[in-house]
């Protein structure tokens, strides 16, 4: 769905979307996603379940390049909730206004922006070879 919408968008020559298994993936995926370059990780509608945000946070650093998320305040204080956990596993996050203007998307989502993780990093990572990894929950 992700690649279809970059295609209609005019933009599926830019970015890129691939099936990713959360977490932190061991030495036998070299096949993931996570092993290719990319220059930022974007994810819609991927932080509604609280329990699987250490996953989420793992998967975030082991990208090892910049992330933009998308959330909506689904509960109160949810995202003061989540900007708190990811500031707690070590994560550098900005938390940004949406840019819609009205309606749903101006009163409820945020978009977090996080910076890459420091570290040890992939070969190849931020050089930009594959573009915009594009992610949804499941």
């Amino acid at each position: 769905l992700a690649a279809q919408n970059a295609q209609a968008n005019g933009v599926g020559g830019t970015v890129s979307a691939a099936s990713l298994s959360w977490g932190r993936p061991g030495p036998e995926a070299a096949d993931s996603p996570l092993a290719k370059s990319w220059d930022v990780v974007i994810g819609a509608d991927v932080t509604y379940n609280r329990d699987a945000w250490p996953v989420l946070f793992e998967t975030i650093e082991a990208a090892r390049v910049p992330c933009l998320l998308s959330a909506s305040e689904r509960r109160p204080n949810e995202l003061a909730s989540l900007q708190d956990a990811m500031r707690k596993a070590g994560l550098t996050v900005e938390l940004v206004d949406s840019p819609m203007r009205n309606g749903y998307g101006a009163d409820k989502v945020k978009l977090f922006w996080v910076r890459a993780p420091q570290g040890p990093t992939q070969e190849g990572a931020g050089k930009g070879r594959e573009g915009i990894l594009s992610v949804t929950g499941v």
